[in-house]
């Protein structure tokens, strides 16, 4: 990530030839140029396992030991409840709100697992009722130390978000913010047809205290 005031990124702006050529370099290591915003990003196409991280790279990251494929699908829906609050499908604007309450996160995901076992229909094929059990299963105190909590699974990808430089997260007031490197991948994120249509299945809850005004 390189920021555009930099004079290298203003260099390469200044002539066509130059972006075009580092577009080409960039597809010859399966990766793509992405200008948002105030920021130059170099982003790894989705089979890119050298620069970005596979699958399996992910569970390594993330899973504690005993913990399933599940958990790692509830990890990732969690992922989804976060963005959102921030952005929704809606997102063009800008974001919905500046922050988000870790406890108005973790109620959201439990809503919104609800939401997904009222589904008639589920295109995306998302586990609903493996995840809904599993969630149902872990202990809902907010003590990050304790094992088997929902708490030490959202910490989990907090610490994982925050090591990747896109989300700040304040631990004393509980409140998340989204970094400039989650806004310039946004819009790349929602141009995912699979991702879209999960976010279509996560409740509409607005007026939240902690939106934007």
């Amino acid at each position: 990530m390189i920021a555009s005031n930099d004079p290298m990124v203003r260099w390469l702006m200044e002539e066509t030839d130059r972006m075009d050529e580092l577009e080409a370099m960039a597809a010859d290591f399966n990766c793509r140029i992405l200008v948002r915003r105030d920021i130059l990003l170099m982003v790894p196409e989705e089979d890119n396992t050298f620069l970005g991280f596979s699958k399996t790279d992910l569970k390594e990251r993330l899973l504690k030991s005993q913990q399933t494929d599940v958990h790692y699908y509830l990890l990732m829906f969690m992922l989804l409840v976060l963005l959102d609050a921030f952005y929704s499908t809606e997102y063009g604007d800008g974001q919905l709100r500046d922050f988000l309450l870790l406890g108005n996160w973790m109620n959201r995901t439990d809503n919104a697992l609800t939401n997904g076992m009222q589904l008639e229909d589920n295109p995306s094929h998302i586990p609903y009722e493996e995840m809904q059990d599993t969630y149902s299963n872990l202990l809902s105190e907010m003590d990050n130390s304790r094992k088997g909590t929902r708490m030490q699974l959202f910490q989990t990808l907090i610490r994982f978000l925050v090591q990747q430089d896109l989300i700040i997260y304040l631990e004393e007031s509980g409140q998340i913010y989204m970094t400039k490197r989650m806004h310039a991948l946004i819009d790349h994120i929602l141009q995912n047809d699979e991702i879209l249509a999960c976010f279509e299945a996560l409740p509409d809850l607005e007026g939240d205290s902690d939106a934007k005004a």
